[in-house]
């Protein structure tokens, strides 16, 4: 297959570069029917010399045919006369002829140079015959996806593949995917939250009401569920009830491992959460302030947070803040920029981007 498709990219090319010779071909049928024309005036002019030999014309009117028709040869015969000039001085058939022969050539010479002609075909199943553990993601996928085909209804299969369709970040996949677990081994509270997680993300971030019936659905059957708890959370800033998210987060907090890998995270958000507000001196201070220095004022505050987080990059906390802080200003670029540095931060902390993905998406709570 890879050296047919060498050849037909080959002929394309050789195709492509024959293009300005088929015009010239066309050039040169035209220079044959000029040449033609030159003939045919001629004989023109010698038939009207006979009709008015014969007496069929008479003077007046051979002389105006005469000045008709040379004034049309002398047309064609300059049309002639600068295709004659512009003739290229190579025959068209031979530059045509090497190119065919050179392009080719030249093509397979740099393949035996600079190419890999001797190395080993490597076809997928091949490839895919390893242990899960040792394979790559994408392979993963092709090789689970293969084994589903052939057996639908294998439970741990779709268990492993849901998983690895978030990674992949092809969460319509993954909600698919949960659909079968649940389906082929019925609804638990980590399948569920499971579910709604792969939803919020399928949904650019936003607990939908889909989303937000598989937590509450998980918090039926595990009242301690942390994804379930976590977005349930989520959902109520984005109602407006900062409150009942601080309660919720916290009593996770209470009933948690002391080594749960996502206590850093909770931790931070709720400390985010209930930051307290300005002093009463500090609001007075701004209502007395022009619209234009109040906007200042804020725009000096973010600047100053944007510095340090330049130099303390690892402050979550800060990130989403300086995240909802530009969104308040309107100003989208900002915005854009620090949701970038925050994930390029946390790339390998999944629950922390999953936060700046909410906090990029979601209005700021007021």
């Amino acid at each position: 297959m890879l050296w047919l498709f060498f050849a037909v990219l080959t002929g394309v090319t050789v195709w492509a570069l024959l293009s300005p010779f088929k015009a010239r071909q066309r050039t040169r049928s035209k220079a044959r029917e000029t040449s033609e024309e030159v003939a045919l005036y001629r004989d023109q002019l010698a038939e009207v010399t006979r009709d008015q030999e014969r007496g069929i014309m008479g003077e007046a009117e051979a002389e105006a045919a005469r000045i008709e028709v040379s004034r049309r040869l002398l047309a064609a015969v300059e049309a002639e006369n600068l295709k004659a000039a512009t003739k290229p001085a190579t025959s068209p058939r031979r530059v045509a002829f090497a190119m065919m022969l050179f392009v080719p050539v030249l093509t397979v010479g740099f393949y035996l140079v600079l190419g890999s002609p001797d190395q080993p075909d490597a076809p997928l199943a091949e490839r895919l015959d390893h242990s899960a553990q040792t394979l790559p993601l994408d392979a993963l996928v092709v090789k689970v996806e293969q084994q589903l085909k052939e057996k639908p209804d294998d439970l741990r299969g779709w268990e492993v593949i849901a998983p690895a369709y978030m990674r992949q970040q092809n969460f319509p996949m993954a909600v698919t995917a949960w659909n079968r677990v649940i389906a082929l081994g019925g609804a638990t509270a980590e399948r569920l939250a499971a579910r709604g997680e792969a939803q919020v993300y399928a949904g650019s971030g936003s607990v939908f009401p889909a989303a937000k019936d598989d937590f509450l659905a998980a918090e039926k059957l595990d009242p301690l569920e942390p994804r379930a708890q976590y977005y349930l959370g989520l959902a109520d800033i984005m109602s407006g009830n900062k409150e009942a998210a601080a309660t919720r987060w916290q009593k996770m907090l209470n009933n948690a491992p002391k080594d749960a890998g996502w206590r850093p995270s909770i931790e931070a958000e709720l400390k985010a959460l209930t930051a307290p507000g300005p002093s009463q001196d500090q609001v007075k201070a701004a209502g007395d302030m022009t619209p234009e220095a109040r906007n200042d004022m804020i725009r000096g505050m973010v600047a100053g947070l944007a510095n340090r987080l330049d130099e303390n990059p690892d402050d979550i906390d800060g990130w989403l803040r300086l995240i909802r802080a530009y969104g308040v200003l309107g100003d989208s670029d900002a915005k854009a920029g620090a949701v970038a540095k925050a994930r390029a931060t946390f790339v390998a902390d999944p629950a922390a981007l999953a936060k700046i993905d909410t906090a990029a998406k979601a209005q700021a709570p007021q």
